[in-house]
Parts: C-alpha cells; sequence; structure tokens
C-alpha cells in the first residue's frame, strides 16, 4: 500500500470525509438476530452488522466528487432517451470510457446483469457454444437462456486451490483448441472474464489473453470480455506478468481492451457506484442494435449515475494508486489469514477465501458447512459473510466448498480488518464447535427464497 513520491512515501490515496456509527452488538443480540434470521446470514438485518463481507458489488464509499455529481444541478439533465447525444452527462462518460478503454462505441445500463442480457441477445446463437473461464452466473445464465451452451476452458490451476500459480483465471488453450475443433462454426464466441470471482479472484495473464484472440480469430470467432474487475485484473498483471511492471495501469487497461472484440461490465466494483452497467463495442452495427435495446428494455441510467461513472473514471486514473491501495488492501487480509486458516491460494484482487472443507473438516457437505461457519463468524463478531455467487459447474463437481470475504472499496479501516482476521483465527481454532445446518421447511417459502436452516 506504498507508493514514492518525491522521496517520501503515502500510504493511503484518499481520506475519510465522511463516516457512519457501526453499531457494536452483544453477544445476546446476536444469539437472537441468528434465530429471527434463521441462521442464514443473509437474511440478518443491516444494522446489526458489525462488518459486512457479503460483497464488494456497489457499496464502495463514495468520493466527495462522485457525491458532489450525483446531488448537483446537472445531475438533473433528462435521461439519454433514444438520443444519447443530447445528454451530456452521457458525452461526459462516453469520451472518458473512449480514452480510457478504447472502444468507438459506449452503451450505459442499470446494472451490469442488463448489459449482458442486451450483448447476448445479439451474439448468442441457438444451438451455439460459448467458450468461457468459468464465467460468473448471470453471465452464463444469459448465455444459455438464448439457447447456447457454455463450455469451461479455463485453466486446471483454477481448481487447485493450494497452488500458488499466479494467473488461475487463464484460458487453457488447449481446451480452447478442442471446443473449436469439436464444434466448428457452432462456436458463437470465447467470453473471458478478467480477475475471476469464482475461483478465487484470480486474474488473467496478457500473454493467454494475446493467445486465446490469435485462436479465436483463426476461427473468425469474437472474443468478449466481462471486464467488471479490469482494474484489478491490470494491477495483478502489473505485479506478477514479466514485462510490465513498468507499465501504467491505463496502459494495461488499453493493451487489455485492444484484445477485445467487445465488453460487458458492472460498475459496481471496480467504478465504485450503485447503479450502472456498460457495454463496449467496435462494431456499428452492434451498437445501434445494443443502445436500441437498451432504450426499449428501460435500462437506461439516470443522469446521476452516468455522472458518478464519469467521475469514478477521472478520479482513477487521475491518481493511479488508487487501485494499487485497493488490491493491497486485500492482500493484507489475505497475509494476516495465511498460515493460520486453509485459503485460496495466492490473494486475488477483491476477496478472501476460505477453503471451508479444510477448514471443517468433520462437518459433511448435507451439513451446509460453509453457512454454518458464516453463522458462527457472526455469532462470535458480528461479521458477515458468505458464500458469493453459486460454484461453478466444475466445481460442483469436484464438491468444492468457499467462503468468501469480500472487501468493498474505500470502507473498512486496517482495524477492522484485523478485527475480521481475528474472528476468523478463533473460529479455526474453536472449530469442533461448529456442528453444521440442516434446512427446515416452511409453508409458502418458494425454492427461489433464502434457505431457512436450523443447527444439527
Amino acid at each position: 500500500m506504498k507508493e514514492r513520491s518525491a522521496g517520501f512515501v503515502f500510504s493511503v490515496p484518499y481520506e475519510i470525509a465522511v463516516v457512519r456509527p457501526l453499531r457494536q452488538t452483544t453477544l445476546k443480540e446476536r444469539e437472537a438476530a441468528l434465530r429471527a434470521a434463521f441462521y442464514n446470514t443473509e437474511l440478518i438485518r443491516q444494522e446489526l452488522i458489525y462488518l459486512d463481507f457479503s460483497t464488494d458489488s456497489g457499496v464502495s464509499s463514495l468520493s466527495t466528487g462522485q457525491l458532489a455529481a450525483a446531488t448537483g444541478a446537472q445531475a438533473l439533465e433528462p435521461g439519454m432517451g433514444l438520443a444519447a447525444e443530447g445528454s451530456r452527462a452521457f458525452q461526459s462518460l462516453k469520451e472518458q470510457f473512449q480514452a480510457i478503454f478504447g472502444f468507438p462505441y459506449v452503451i450505459a445500463t442499470t446494472q451490469g446483469r442488463a448489459a449482458e442480457r442486451i450483448w447476448s441477445k445479439l451474439h448468442i446463437k441457438p444451438n451455439g457454444v460459448a467458450a468461457g473461464n468459468m464465467l460468473f452466473p448471470s453471465t452464463r445464465m444469459h448465455i444459455e437462456m438464448n439457447g447456447a451452451k457454455v463450455v469451461d476452458i479455463i485453466s486446471e490451476a483454477a481448481h487447485d486451490l493450494a497452488s500458488a500459480e499466479l494467473f488461475k483465471g487463464n484460458v487453457d488453450l488447449n481446451k480452447l483448441e478442442t471446443v473449436f475443433k469439436e464444434q466448428g462454426d457452432k462456436v458463437c464466441c470465447v467470453y473471458v472474464e478478467l480477475a475471476v470471482n469464482s475461483c478465487g479472484g484470480h486474474p488473467v495473464s496478457l500473454g493467454n489473453l494475446k493467445a486465446v484472440k490469435a485462436i479465436a480469430s483463426s476461427h473468425r470467432a469474437p472474443l468478449f470480455l466481462d471486464a467488471c474487475r479490469i482494474f484489478e485484473n491490470s494491477y495483478l498483471i502489473k505485479q506478477r506478468e514479466p514485462g510490465y511492471q513498468d507499465r501504467s495501469i491505463q496502459e494495461i487497461v488499453r493493451e487489455t481492451c485492444d484484445l477485445a472484440d467487445g465488453l460487458t461490465m458492472s460498475a459496481l466494483k471496480d467504478l465504485l457506484v450503485p447503479l450502472g452497467g456498460l457495454i463496449g463495442a467496435r462494431d456499428p452495427a452492434s451498437y445501434q442494435k445494443a443502445a436500441m435495446q437498451g432504450f426499449l428494455d428501460g435500462v437506461q441510467p439516470p443522469g446521476s449515475a452516468l455522472e458518478m461513472m464519469s467521475v469514478a473514471l477521472r478520479e482513477i486514473f487521475g491518481a493511479e494508486s488508487y487501485v494499487a491501495s485497493r488490491v493491497e488492501q486485500i492482500n493484507y487480509l489475505w497475509r494476516r489469514l495465511d498460515g493460520g486458516v486453509p485459503l485460496v491460494q495466492p490473494p486475488g484482487g477483491h476477496a478472501v477465501f476460505i477453503d471451508v472443507k479444510k477448514f471443517l473438516p468433520h462437518v459433511a457437505a448435507e451439513n451446509h458447512p460453509a453457512e454454518a461457519l458464516a453463522a458462527f463468524l457472526y455469532h462470535m463478531a458480528g461479521i458477515r459473510v458468505t458464500k458469493g455467487p453459486p460454484a461453478a459447474p466444475s466445481q460442483v463437481q469436484r464438491g468444492v466448498e468457499l467462503l468468501r470475504l469480500a472487501v468493498p472499496a474505500r470502507k473498512y479501516l486496517p482495524g477492522h480488518l484485523d478485527d475480521a482476521a481475528e474472528a476468523v483465527l478463533y473460529a479455526y481454532a474453536h472449530q469442533e464447535e461448529i456442528k453444521g445446518l440442516k434446512i427446515i421447511d416452511k409453508p409458502g417459502r418458494s425454492k427461489y427464497d433464502p434457505p431457512y436452516f436450523a443447527p444439527v
């Protein structure tokens, strides 16, 4: 978390301008809260949470510049409508996006999921195939809803939780060649997620991405990116990939995007906003169709959201130390736990992942060990953690069980992370007290509702 400037060392590239009190609950209050939530930490009321590591999406702290943009008079301008060019806020975002990502066309949406839905409608063919590296569940679902199937081509290192491989998000090039050999023209696209969430936030190297692009181009298949964590991925490239140590984050971002035919991204992660998604396109026909689809779907964000995304891009690349401080905070928490509890190796860019099977070897899978550990952590320390996104099919086949501490950006101090580390270390030292949970049925609850549990 150190950046040297003119002989002096700066640790954190921002100061705290606004604070929100955190309620310090008692053990009895937390016991009651757990019972009321049927031991599902996702259902506990926010005011009863001390530290919330359930997600880093849309909950990062805003800058004063973003707040000013969201509440200023300019944010009250009319929305985009069909004529996006008439929106000053959109024009500002467009210019920032083009300069940083290099795509000539951009479509703004309310969420990353909306961007995926629109892009999949345009590029996924019924009975087709999309090759992807352990894609996020919503990306996979949108592809499948358009009648295609996803073939997983991530490297085998992604499934070795203890491996020290630095780029576990990489595509297995032999698997990719096999997909084209077996599926031929059925392959609609190659879709690569950067800083792959499901396997621990692990990055994709530029060397690997260049090889993927070459294979895809040789088969006339487009390469698309899920770029919601492209800044974290770029920082890890700078730290880990030979030849990029002296390159700026912006240069690495641009080189990454130059390899892609299009991208979708949720702005709720790297752009630190509570609302927004983006599509980057090179083909004018795809852009026009996507823009119209966004209008028909009603997913165009308001001017305030456009303003906040634009400000975020200016601030992040005005001082790239922000990206470093964000990832190094994850490294700090990971180092506090490494060697004391079983973790996914090495650290990723947005979260620390616990290997639950090694953490609770005595708790059978049918007794929901991850949820039981989450309940114990809340009971002891008021900390909320969750499993994160549903496991990928290849992880389910291998019985992988992970618990994720997703750290919101600019939100917690080192003392908070120390508290979290102490809680996890305490849980590991008292693992025999964690017996597991069982699902209980309640009349009238849908299968889509969060489950209710009871102690075993």
